[in-house]
């Protein structure tokens, strides 16, 4: 097992890479067709060079993911922080909706130790907001199932960062999910101070930008019906075009600095917030590797500057 950079996740202060693998496209729903074996080589091939952090949901593949990770990580389970969340609910006759009263988590978790062949998940997230249950009752349920020694540490993703002082009134918050990429920063950075000041690791979440910062999309990239992008803005019309013209400029940083455009991408998430891990998705053991290129090296200072004029940067936190 190699080893990649390391980081204590918030308060409880357990190892984790600073690399994790997130585990929605495995799960075989949302990212276009996804081949079985090579999920479950790809997170082998994760755990293999020194993933320690695997994020995953209980939604992802209504319940396919977990299932994969267990199996893919068959006597190793308790050697990693395998995180996973519960919030987000589905029926054939319903569809999707979301739900975090403190019954239905209870019940989530108990379903996803199940999947996973876990008595004890060593992080677990409430998932989104459901415009109902206050996080308080959320994060509160968290805690009663944390003394009872079925949850290590408590995370929430996709929250404000008032919803997040909120939950800390209830109980210690481990960490806290959150979109970031080059492109799309503004609520990492509405976050990072509290978070900061808290001991609450920040957990990029699409730090890839959903494949874009791969560098593999042309204009003409159309997605099935059954991949979440082509329901996406930035995957379509003048933004998507102004977003490949500064791929191709970071392909040619990327290339300066002899390394693939996703991992600059990467790599850049990494040095702009030390305190934060990165997750990043992959469908294949190629990708896996790829991905991990951006472990082991660093951006100057003036090099993130440039990625950041290059990607037009201007919000700014309100």
């Amino acid at each position: 097992m190699s080893a990649l950079e390391q980081m204590p996740l918030g308060g409880c202060g357990v190892p984790i890479s600073r690399l994790g693998m997130g585990c929605w496209a495995v799960g075989g729903h949302g990212w276009g067709a996804v081949d079985e074996s090579e999920s479950l080589r790809a997170i082998r091939a994760a755990y293999e060079r020194g993933v320690t952090f695997f994020d995953t949901a209980d939604a992802y593949g209504v319940g396919k993911s977990e299932e994969l990770l267990a199996r893919a990580l068959e006597g190793h389970r308790k050697e990693v922080v395998i995180a996973t969340k519960g919030g987000v609910c589905w029926s054939k006759e319903r569809g999707v909706w979301i739900d975090i009263s403190p019954s239905y988590l209870r019940s989530a978790l108990e379903k996803s130790l199940a999947r996973l062949k876990l008595d004890h998940v060593p992080l677990y997230y409430v998932h989104k907001p459901d415009g109902i249950t206050p996080i308080q009752d959320s994060v509160g349920e968290l805690e009663r199932l944390r003394e009872e020694g079925k949850i290590g540490a408590i995370g929430i993703s996709n929250f404000s960062c008032e919803d997040l002082e909120r939950a800390l009134k209830v109980a210690p918050i481990s960490a806290m999910q959150v979109k970031m990429n080059v492109f799309d920063r503004k609520p990492f950075l509405e976050l990072s101070e509290t978070c900061a000041r808290h001991n609450v690791t920040l957990v990029a979440w699409g730090a890839l930008a959903d494949g874009l910062l791969t560098g593999k999309f042309t204009a003409g990239a159309r997605f099935p019906s059954d991949d979440h992008r082509s329901r996406m803005p930035e995957f379509c019309g003048a933004e998507f075009e102004r977003r490949l013209q500064a791929v191709a400029r970071l392909k040619e940083m990327a290339g300066a600095h002899k390394c693939q455009v996703g991992q600059l991408a990467l790599r850049w998430v990494l040095d702009r917030a030390p305190f934060t891990c990165s997750l990043f998705g992959a469908k294949t053991e190629l990708q896996v590797r790829d991905n991990l290129g951006c472990d082991g090296w660093s951006l100057t200072s003036a090099e993130l500057d440039m990625i950041d004029a290059i990607t037009g940067f201007t919000q700014e936190v309100t």
